[in-house]
């Protein structure tokens, strides 16, 4: 069981990357092609953008939802071209190296390991697999309906408000054009953006599984026959472990810290604009409600597992101030000692201007965005 929720994790991540590096596509082992299936994706980006901007600059007419919905749009574009080049191109090698160590954790053999780390991974990889299916649905739910009723309110011409730059009303074109090209760039961005947020989070959980088998493995130090005759054994397995895990969440947080900044501050802004769309009240109360949820589920997903990840070191510090320290020899004592101060700070996510990443942070953005989408309501109206 444990295996094959791994197994499904480790395969979402690796279709993720597959579709985006369009890795599906044969390149028969020649450079050239290998750099253009890299430069697919950046590319369409591109053109979107431009389209945007020509959008933006020649076809709003509306300074409600359309307006609101562009700028939305462009910061996605803006998201997305972070997230390709933070995910796909400049640490997919330490990401893979990630889920490399995380292979590593289901084959301990050791028996004093293995069952403890395997129900935690079980747990935590389950919990995974739950989570990441219920926020894809209904991000996508929100998706289709979105795309959708921008259909329904440009004449099935435009899914994402803008029409392509060149191709005239008249022509037989226009229609198939701009519906297949802004459905497919719609979700393109759309499942980009929400899929590196389940990436992040599957990361995590592995992460917390790991301080979960810690936090219980270091309570065999409370009872006082261990303390006095195993607890060097225990100190060194605890030791090492730690060890490797600190260092591998320091790679995490190299990873991911400027990844967090752009999502959170592209998030923000989303959530600015369509809390205006919201208040105007000029367009569907569903649609702007379906909107303002989404991306409000994306800022907790990011902040709350920030907040997970902190809570499981603390957790693992307090199971330490339990242990029967006082019993054990005096050069264990030291060695605990040292142990535990290194616990003393928790393992924290943090990004630049927004600090340590936890629900005090998902509350700040949310207000911050409210306090900005009134500034803007009133400016504009």
């Amino acid at each position: 069981m444990l295996e094959e929720n791994h197994n499904l994790l480790k395969n979402f991540i690796f279709t993720y990357y597959n579709i985006w590096r369009c890795e599906f596509i044969p390149d028969f082992q020649w450079k050239i092609i290998k750099c253009l299936k890299i430069l697919i994706y950046p590319i369409n980006l591109v053109f979107g953008m431009f389209c945007i901007i020509w959008h933006l600059v020649f076809q709003v007419r509306d300074y409600g939802y359309d307006l609101a919905l562009s700028i939305i749009y462009f910061i996605g574009i803006y998201q997305c071209t972070v997230i390709y080049y933070e995910i796909m191109i400049k640490h997919r090698e330490r990401i893979f190296a990630m889920l490399q160590f995380f292979d590593n954790l289901l084959k301990t053999t050791d028996p004093l390991i293995s069952p403890i780390r395997r129900k935690y991974l079980l747990s935590n990889t389950k919990l995974g697999i739950k989570w990441t299916r219920i926020f894809l649905f209904y991000i996508s739910f929100t998706g289709i309906s979105v795309n959708t009723f921008h259909l329904y309110i440009t004449n099935f011409s435009a899914p994402m408000l803008f029409t392509l730059p060149g191709i005239p009303k008249e022509s037989i074109l226009f229609y198939p054009l701009n519906v297949f090209y802004g459905t497919f760039f719609y979700f393109a961005i759309l499942v980009c953006a929400t899929a590196a947020d389940a990436v992040v989070m599957i990361m995590i959980l592995y992460f917390k599984s790991e301080f979960n088998f810690l936090a219980e493995f270091v309570v065999q130090l409370d009872d006082v026959t261990v303390a006095r005759n195993k607890s060097s054994d225990t100190l060194r397995i605890l030791y090492e472990i730690h060890h490797i895990t600190l260092q591998k969440i320091k790679e995490l947080t190299q990873t991911f810290w400027q990844l967090y900044f752009h999502k959170l501050f592209a998030i923000m802004i989303y959530l600015c604009c369509t809390l205006y769309i919201f208040q105007s009240l000029d367009s569907s109360i569903f649609i702007a409600v379906l909107i303002v949820f989404a991306m409000t589920s994306q800022i907790f997903i990011l902040c709350f597992f920030g907040q997970v990840i902190q809570n499981c070191s603390e957790l693992l510090y307090d199971k330490f101030s339990m242990a029967k320290w006082y019993e054990m020899k005096l050069s264990d004592q030291k060695i605990f000692l040292f142990m535990i101060k290194s616990l003393q700070k928790p393992v924290r996510i943090s990004t630049f201007g927004f600090g340590d990443i936890s629900i005090y942070t998902f509350v700040q953005i949310c207000k911050a965005a409210g306090s900005y989408a009134a500034i803007l309501y009133t400016v504009l109206n």
